[in-house]
């Protein structure tokens, strides 16, 4: 019933008293109001002002202000001012009960926060607005309580108005945030786009994409890399976690000289119960007991050498996988799939001990004929078998002569390999009768007065093209040796010589000396005399494909004195005068 008659007060005072009619029923407000007691004042315009703690100055500026804007929208002169919607409900809290009030404070606060929720344009700030939600609140708090006690006051509209100042603030600094951080997220993309399109020009280089840099770009990366770097929490995290294991691996770290310490200790505990017997040898038994040590350790030694010669070390076992034998050195643990070298060498001296000279293996009989001459000893041996021709022929048994291409002139002969010479002239000084003298693809140089060969010698160069193995002689060379090859080799004056050799031949046989060629060619261009000269009563051989020229003056290409002769096949000669 309280409520009731509450309620019904409100309607009078709002209705009638406060004037809040259409436009058109004011005539209408003004004779209701002019018909009200004056006795009781609490229905009064005053009085409605005083229950929802408005000031009378301000109220009419506002009114005043509301009237003039609404006059100036709708055009019309007779509009009323209108409440605004907190004076309202403050008016109908002072009518309600405490708890409906809370409970209608609670259910405002709850619907704004799903608003706030809701909303896709507001931007929640963790430090910012959760302060100025929270000071809100406790202004609300407070501004209720002044309302219940004071009755609406002057501190208490003071308060308010600030408070709704401050949220005003706040709900407009909100979309403020919202547009400021949409725009830093279209920024950060189009940065985004445009960093991918220049890093995809530029490259990957790390040098490329620092010079691209501003200065004050590269003093920033220097000054967070080296200056004052930043480490994430999770490196720090694992930075922890290394340095704890650091210390826990110093922790567990063992003294060997207390391991040491107490493995004595242990020792002369044993000893001490009996579980270990000590015995203090005498000195005259300590060398007795070295040299026994000595001796076992060389009758070690040497059975591992033996097994090692005689090739018992190696035994055959099964892969696991493919199921295939093997070859496994107990002694190294090598492990190959072929038969040891060792093995072969001494199965074949096996079959040499049964089947004799005949069948000697390659090895010792090459290391045999080392010690003959290759005129005619080795020669000879070369005709017992095919096993023995070929060791005789064997490469290392052939002296080589570098061009002067490779820089033979400037060679250390005394740094050279066996077998291994700079100029033709080395060579044959130390080669032996029937030895072979290789020349590689190049020039080689002979000075005056020539070369002089008084032994059985081969000289082998190029045989599919002798333009690539040139001799340049300055004299002549002189044949006198009982046997002679050679082959693949041409042999002219030097290009840049001054002057001519008066009475050099490229090539003089004299004595028994004999010589066969093949594949050569003699050119005498720049001399003066034959091209070849044979003279001799012993003089015999056979050349084959064989070029003569330039022969100067009267001089013949091949000139024969004598009893000497010659057999010539395909043998061409580029001369002024004939052959002969």
């Amino acid at each position: 019933m309280t409520k009731a008659k509450q309620k019904r007060q409100l309607d009078l005072l709002v209705m009638d008293e406060g004037q809040f009619f259409a436009s058109g029923n004011t005539t209408k407000s003004k004779e209701a109001s002019s018909n009200t007691g004056k006795g009781n004042e609490v229905f009064t315009k005053k009085g409605l002002r005083d229950i929802l703690g408005a000031n009378p100055l301000e109220d009419d500026v506002s009114v005043t202000a509301s009237v003039q804007s609404s006059r100036n929208k709708n055009n019309d002169d007779d509009s009323d001012p209108i409440l605004d919607k907190e004076q309202m409900e403050n008016a109908m809290a002072k009518l309600e009960d405490e708890d409906d009030v809370k409970a209608m404070r609670g259910a405002q606060k709850e619907a704004a926060e799903e608003l706030k929720e809701f909303d896709e344009n507001q931007q929640y700030q963790k430090d910012d607005n959760d302060s100025i939600s929270k000071c809100s609140q406790d202004d609300e708090t407070i501004d209720d309580e002044l309302s219940r006690q004071s009755g609406g006051s002057k501190d208490k509209k003071s308060i308010s108005k600030k408070n709704r100042a401050v949220n005003a603030s706040a709900t407009e600094s909100s979309p403020k945030q919202g547009k400021e951080n949409t725009d830093s997220k279209s920024n950060d993309t189009e940065m985004e786009k445009e960093f991918a399109a220049w890093q995809k020009k530029v490259g990957l280089n790390i040098n490329t994409l620092t010079s691209s840099l501003k200065p004050n770009e590269r003093y920033g990366i220097h000054f967070r890399e080296e200056i004052d770097p930043f480490y994430s929490s999770h490196y720090e995290l694992i930075y922890e976690e290394l340095m704890k294991d650091g210390e826990n691996d110093e922790e567990n770290e063992f003294d060997v000289g207390e391991i040491e310490e107490a493995k004595e200790a242990e020792e002369r505990k044993a000893m001490d119960d009996g579980d270990l017997l000590a015995t203090n040898p005498l000195p005259d038994i300590l060398l007795e007991q070295r040299q026994i040590y000595i001796k076992e350790k060389a009758s070690l030694r040497a059975e591992k050498k033996r097994r090692k010669l005689t090739g018992e070390n190696w035994c055959t076992k099964i892969d696991g996988v493919t199921k295939y034998p093997f070859w496994y050195n107990e002694d190294t643990g090598e492990a190959i799939w072929e038969k040891p070298k060792l093995l072969i060498e001494l199965e074949a001296d096996q079959v040499a001990s049964e089947k004799r000279w005949s069948a000697l293996s390659y090895k010792p009989l090459l290391h045999i004929m080392k010690f003959l001459l290759p005129y005619p000893d080795r020669i000879q041996c070369g005709s017992v078998s095919r096993h023995w021709r070929l060791c005789a022929n064997d490469i290392s048994f052939v002296k080589h002569i570098y061009p002067v291409e490779l820089g033979a002139l400037t060679m250390d002969q005394t740094k050279l390999d066996a077998g291994h010479f700079t100029t033709l002239n080395d060579a044959v000084k130390a080669a032996l009768p029937g030895d072979t003298l290789e020349l590689g693809d190049g020039h080689y140089w002979v000075q005056e007065p020539g070369l002089l060969i008084d032994f059985p010698l081969r000289i082998i160069g190029d045989e599919n093209d002798p333009s690539h193995v040139v001799l340049e002689l300055s004299g002549s060379i002189v044949w006198k040796g009982l046997r002679g090859w050679m082959e693949g080799v041409t042999l002219r004056r030097p290009k840049m010589a001054s002057g001519t050799s008066a009475g050099k031949e490229i090539l003089r046989v004299e004595g028994n000396g004999q010589i066969d060629m093949a594949y050569c060619v003699l050119d005498n261009e720049g001399g003066d005399g034959d091209v070849v000269r044979l003279r001799g009563t012993g003089m015999k051989g056979k050349w084959l494909d064989v070029v003569l020229k330039n022969a100067s003056g009267e001089f013949n290409g091949l000139k024969i004195e004598d009893s000497a002769g010659i057999e010539l096949v395909e043998v061409s000669s580029f001369c002024l005068k004939s052959l002969f």
